[in-house]
């Protein structure tokens, strides 16, 4: 029998089983779609994370490089402000060649502004068994006198030999820990003074607090700052040198000038009674001198009686002989008085063509003879000269009387007379054997002759340049003379335009 509640029932479990799948069937979708979203939410994040790891990487990067971009400007600040003030000691150095300026600038403020606490310059004595202590910042006179005993000691000066850089936070050797008990610091730079001759000392600088940290930077400043001390302290000693070489050269020039104005007064006295002593005895010999001049010629004349041809010879030869010797006492008195300033010179304004042309008139016979010729060159627009017209003729006659004397037969004389700003020059050349160069400097001296071929033969005083010096120069003029041997001699003179 069909029931309809049965069928009620089925349709029940059957509509409720249907909605039970679709309700499963959804769940499975909504599920899957879940699992599809987490995945890719997971992706995301998995994708952030590492976004964000690299970000912190970078930022890490970013960070270090900073603090290094900083540190390193630190330092460069640094060491601009180091260069800057080693410029300034530099400056304060070269101005002055005293060691103990040099280092009165080295104070507390120059070690600051170096950056550092403390700071020692380290001497050497010359025996290198002291030292001393110019410079010390930051340390009192105990630890000075404690610091110096234990650098003599432990002989500190010889063994650092190389500049040095020590920190107390590095590890460190048993010399590096001794040097720290030594100068009382955390951390220091030591660098030798060397000089280009000897080692002169040390320079320490550092800190005392544990985080200042010294770099290479602070070690290479003061390397440049050792080298500095070190060139000004060479310039100091250099200075101090030349300075007593100074000295002693003064007082060796003092010596020397009071020894020589003492030879000089005693050259003047002896000079003076030289020309005392000839002008006595040339006034001495001219009274003898006339009378046997005298007796000659009357005998020659024979107005004590005939004199036979053999007497009359030798009259000739004593009356010859009596000229020259009264013209050698006459050109010796003539350079004592001019010497001495008892010759007063005649000055006034002279036509010097008119002198020469009547000296020349004079020694004619005597050019004649040799068959020299003369030349005579003379501006015809001349000023006037301003001279003693006897004195004049006597320069001219012994000038050219030389020149006549070594010029051989048929020579050549010229005179030549240049006008110059304040003065007339006069050129006497020759064309005779000339004169040696060794000889030139002394043919002007008193009694000096040229050993030569014809004054061996020619006997002649040495007397007459030396007279013609002194007149030119008496006249304020001077005299020289250029020669070459058997290219002739040129005899030069000047003498004041009117």
């Amino acid at each position: 029998m069909f029931n309809l509640y049965d069928v009620n029932i089925s349709t029940v479990f059957v509509t409720t089983g249907i909605v039970i799948v679709g309700a499963f069937a959804y769940l499975v979708i909504l599920t899957e779609k879940e699992r599809r979203s987490r995945k890719n939410l997971q992706h995301s994040l998995d994708k952030l994370k590492r976004a964000y790891d690299d970000l912190d990487e970078q930022a890490k990067i970013i960070v270090k490089k900073d603090l290094e971009l900083n540190k390193t400007q630190e330092e460069l600040d640094k060491k601009i402000d180091s260069l800057y003030t080693l410029h300034k000691l530099s400056k304060a150095i070269s101005s002055t060649f005293d060691a103990e300026k040099l280092f009165s600038q080295i104070d507390k403020s120059f070690i600051s502004e170096l950056g550092f606490d403390k700071g020692l310059i380290v001497l050497a004595s010359r025996d290198e068994r002291e030292t001393s202590l110019p410079v010390a910042v930051g340390y009192n006179s105990e630890e000075e006198e404690e610091i110096r005993k234990q650098l003599v000691h432990k002989n500190i000066l010889n063994r650092i030999q190389q500049p040095l850089l020590v920190d107390k936070a590095q590890l460190l050797d048993k010399e590096k820990k001794e040097l720290l008990q030594i100068f009382n610091l955390a951390s220091f730079c030591i660098v030798p003074i060397i000089s280009q001759e000897a080692k002169l000392g040390l320079i320490v600088v550092g800190s005392e607090a544990p985080y200042a940290h010294l770099t290479e930077g602070d070690l290479e400043t003061l390397s440049i700052l050792a080298g500095q001390i070190a060139g000004g302290m060479e310039n100091a000693r250099l200075y101090e040198e030349l300075w007593r070489s100074h000295q002693e050269l003064e007082q060796r020039v003092t010596q020397r000038t009071k020894e020589l104005a003492l030879a000089n007064e005693k050259l003047q006295k002896i000079d003076k009674l030289k020309s005392e002593f000839v002008s006595a005895v040339s006034h001495e010999l001219r009274t003898p001198l006339t009378s046997i001049k005298g007796y000659a010629a009357i005998l020659m004349a024979g107005k004590l009686g005939e004199v036979p041809a053999p007497v009359k010879e030798r009259l000739d030869k004593i009356n010859k002989h009596s000229d020259s010797l009264a013209k050698l006492v006459n050109d010796l008195l003539d350079i004592s008085r001019i010497e001495s300033g008892r010759v007063e010179m005649k000055l006034e304004r002279l036509n010097l063509e008119d002198i020469v042309e009547a000296v020349a008139d004079i020694m004619a016979p005597q050019m004649k003879e040799k068959k020299i010729k003369l030349a005579i060159d003379i501006p015809q627009k001349i000023s006037a000269c301003l001279a003693d017209m006897t004195q004049m003729e006597r320069v001219l006659v012994n000038l050219l009387g030389n020149a006549i004397k070594f010029t051989p037969d048929e020579g050549k004389i010229s005179i030549n007379i240049k006008q110059k700003k304040d003065f007339l020059q006069v050129d006497i050349r020759d064309s005779g054997i000339g004169i040696a160069e060794d000889d030139l400097a002394k043919i002007f001296e008193e009694f000096y002759r040229v050993d030569n071929a014809i004054n061996q033969k020619v006997k002649g005083t040495g007397l007459g340049l030396s007279l013609v010096k002194q007149i030119v120069e008496a006249h304020k003029g001077r005299i020289w003379a250029n020669a070459q041997p058997d290219k002739g001699t040129t005899f030069s003179f000047t003498i004041p335009k009117a």
